[in-house]
């Protein structure tokens, strides 16, 4: 964010405050993350020693998405997350944008990522606030991402602190607002430039999250995991499909829907996998009487094309397995298709794709 950058200050309404203040129990099922990478598209925040800030935090925010999926998937002792982002690429997004979304989506925590800055190539350090007046939820979370985040990496230790940032002002759920280190010193610049201490640092706020919830601090050992949303730039819909948020249990922030027909309109989710081998390919959907029966998901992999017909009319709002199959490295693709029994509802939502 930096010093010398626009904070959006703002003011709050006292019900505002009562709605952060009282906003759900540390003790969730599977609490909805908001993660908030900072700037993006048009606006490249703060730049500095060949950074640019939007791209760091981009890159930090994916991969903290993948240790709290990973971390979900594993089942061991970690715990159990619903992730959302206000962005996933290089776009725009405007701070009435990133509160609005993670509002309207019933986040439970909201976690913005940013970068410092300042006119002094000397200013140094890690620092995090929350809402000035925010709740002692927002204040712990605060407390505890820059405990993990300064364990994690040696640089000047600058602070918890309060802020009328206008993110933390106008989300309706405990907040905070990491400034990871400095674009515009050097040495802090080396930690924000590389990729393995990037993802030390998302890994430091799993674990900050972990503690806030009240888990043990607990790193997954899955080793690969990714999920395609039917909003992520992965995701193709077919012609004659819509979105909606009709029903509940959907992940993220809506899902694609359409009517069987003896048509061929699929939907198209493409990932990547690192190495070929076995993965294993699961569906999230939400379920109700009119969906499908037999919603015909096709997974392309190294053996040809199989079909798995699922029962939509159940199992939703959580992972679904599709089963173990081999893909080659690099890019490959599940699709749902429509054309099954007529008279019903076939749902897109997301696919995670992960080691078995």
């Amino acid at each position: 964010m930096g010093l010398t950058k626009n904070n959006g200050l703002a003011g709050k309404s006292a019900a505002l405050v009562c709605a952060v203040a009282l906003c759900g129990s540390v003790a969730l099922a599977q609490p909805k993350i908001c993660i908030d990478p900072g700037h993006g598209g048009t606006d490249p925040g703060a730049v500095g020693n060949g950074l640019q800030e939007k791209a760091v935090v981009l890159d930090t925010g994916l991969k903290f998405r993948n240790w709290l999926n990973l971390d979900t998937q594993d089942g061991a002792g970690g715990g159990s997350w619903n992730v959302i982002m206000t962005r996933t690429t290089d776009a725009t997004v405007s701070l009435s944008g990133r509160t609005t979304f993670a509002n309207s989506n019933g986040a439970n925590r909201f976690m913005s990522i940013h970068a410092n800055a300042f006119s002094s190539s000397s200013a140094n350090g890690i620092e995090t606030f929350s809402y000035t007046s925010g709740s002692s939820t927002s204040h712990d979370l605060r407390n505890k991402v820059y405990e993990e985040a300064t364990a994690m990496w040696p640089l000047t230790k600058r602070g918890t602190k309060t802020a009328n940032f206008y993110v933390l002002v106008n989300t309706n759920m405990p907040a905070e607002l990491h400034e990871m280190a400095f674009i515009t010193n050097a040495t802090d610049a080396s930690y924000l430039g590389s990729s393995s201490h990037r993802d030390n640092h998302a890994k430091s706020e799993m674990w900050a999250l972990q503690r806030h919830y009240g888990q043990a601090k607990y790193t997954p050992s899955a080793s690969y995991s990714t999920i395609v949303d039917n909003t992520s730039a992965g995701f193709t819909p077919g012609s004659g499909w819509w979105t909606s948020t009709s029903t509940a249990g959907y992940y993220g922030s809506n899902y694609h829907v359409r009517g069987t027909a003896a048509v061929s309109d699929a939907s198209t989710w493409n990932f990547t996998v690192p190495s070929a081998g076995t993965y294993r390919v699961e569906a999230w959907w939400t379920d109700g009487s009119n969906r499908s029966a037999t919603a015909p998901y096709i997974v392309s992999h190294t053996g040809g094309n199989t079909t798995v017909s699922v029962n939509q009319q159940i199992n939703g709002g959580k992972w679904n397995s599709l089963g173990n199959f081999s893909f080659a490295a690099g890019s490959n693709q599940v699709r749902l298709s429509c054309w099954t029994t007529t008279g019903y509802h076939v749902i897109a939502d997301a696919v995670r794709v992960r080691t078995p």
